[in-house]
């Protein structure tokens, strides 16, 4: 179970959308994967670690002394819960920056200005002012709410001073998954340069490959265990990067708040979630299913409704969804008045429609791209199941999953109560 806000607007979890100013030459072949045991002894050596530290200064001051930069970077994490993509891209000249995650927040800066607007919230911006003490990236810490955002051009060119022991430059990148790193080790490779780095708690090692011609970052990466993750939880995440440097950017940027009222923090952005419970009226809605069609709580009045809120960056969503076509499948054929549905919130048709296709899934999807039903729902935590009598009024409300996806018993004991369940609101018995 995840906050709705934090994933929205941290940048962990980053959906698929080319920004229109790196996409003005075709992108490069992604450089291979780099692995641990790819460094032989001599390239741990302290010679070998004293090259490791040129290396990643020659690619800072790269990335600082560029007149303008574009950047394209996807995303790639497997792990336990599965696998994921996402993406987003940037710009950057002498006087601000520009970074897109489509579906969840542009951020955009002039100056010293700093400015995050998202797409639940078309009439409104946060801004503030960055003080000439405070580095640009800690700023866009602060705004994003620690989360940060996952570029190497921001630790490059936006943390820091001009001049840095070389030795320091390895803190700047833990990409948020590996920390206080050390470096570790240096080798050349075909493309270029690779450094490795190791976190100091020894739960996370992460490969930085630089580009031989431009000293831009080609990829990174990054095997780690999370704070707190159960034994033997590994999780991969590879950063590929496609990095141009330019004279200038097409069009300069430019802050654009036209139309928008502008607020102190990026909580007063969204719209507020209500507080439901049991007993009370369901919430209207009109959504359109990834079939093309529209469906509205008004036309299912005299049914049973399940409503799964749920996205692709939601592994405890995903995890839980087969149970849940489980169940849709059972309501299908038991000649009852149950009628489930999905509802995919914050995210474009296309990133619904790639994972739910994928899956073969066989009951109705919705989609919330703005949040407006998530929040009408109170789903400030996804997954969350409501269930809906006939009469309009809510029967029942969970948060998150009352059963283990990986136990089979779990399973079917938690589905055998929810069919129970809602065969007595169907026969008028709830």
């Amino acid at each position: 179970m995840r906050s709705l806000t934090t994933a929205l607007i941290t940048g962990a979890v980053l959906t698929a959308a080319p920004f229109a100013l790196a996409q003005e030459a075709a992108p490069k072949a992604p450089v291979a994967k780099a692995n641990v045991s790819d460094f032989t002894d001599a390239d741990k050596s302290e010679a070998s670690v004293e090259k490791g530290y040129a290396a990643l200064a020659r690619s800072r001051k790269a990335y600082r002394d560029a007149s303008a930069l574009t950047e394209s970077i996807r995303i790639e994490l497997t792990s336990p819960m599965g696998k994921d993509s996402f993406a987003l891209s940037s710009a950057y000249d002498k006087n601000g920056f520009m970074i897109s995650m489509k579906d969840q927040m542009d951020i955009t800066s002039v100056g010293r200005e700093l400015q995050l607007t998202i797409p639940a919230s078309t009439d409104k911006y946060m801004s503030m002012t960055v003080a000439a003490d405070q580095s640009m990236e800690s700023a866009l810490g602060q705004m994003t709410g620690g989360g940060g955002i996952p570029d190497p051009a921001v630790a490059f060119r936006l943390a820091g001073k001009e001049e840095m022991d070389p030795k320091e430059i390895p803190t700047l990148l833990s990409m948020g998954a590996v920390m206080n790193p050390s470096l570790i080790g240096f080798r050349t490779s075909d493309a270029g340069e690779q450094v490795l780095l190791a976190s100091s708690d020894g739960q996370g090692t992460s490969i930085i490959s630089i580009n031989g011609k431009t000293s831009l970052i080609d990829r990174i990466d990054i095997e780690t265990t999370p704070p707190g993750a159960p034994a033997g939880f590994k999780m991969d995440l590879a950063f590929i990067i496609d990095g141009k440097v330019m004279k200038a950017l097409p069009s300069p940027i430019a802050l654009d708040n036209d139309g928008r009222t502008r607020v102190d923090t990026v909580e007063e952005l969204f719209p507020q979630p209500v507080t439901l419970s049991a007993g009370q009226e369901a919430p209207a809605f009109d959504l359109d299913s990834l079939d093309g069609g529209k469906v509205s709580l008004a036309s299912l009045r005299g049914n049973v409704v399940v409503l799964d809120f749920w996205a692709t960056w939601c592994g405890p969503c995903r995890a839980g969804m087969p149970a849940m076509n489980e169940l849709a499948e059972w309501a299908g054929s038991s000649g009852s008045p149950i009628k489930v549905f999905a509802i995919n919130i914050g995210e474009s048709r296309e990133k619904a429609e790639e994972y739910w296709k994928g899956q073969k899934f066989g009951f109705p999807c919705l989609l919330d791209p703005k949040n407006e039903s998530a929040m009408a729902y109170g789903a400030q935590s996804i997954p969350l199941t409501v269930v809906i009598g006939p009469d309009g009024m809510i029967a029942e409300i969970e948060v998150g999953l009352s059963f283990n996806p990986q136990d089979d018993a779990s399973k079917e004991k938690h589905l055998e109560a929810m069919k129970a369940k809602l065969q007595k609101l169907a026969a008028g018995k709830g």
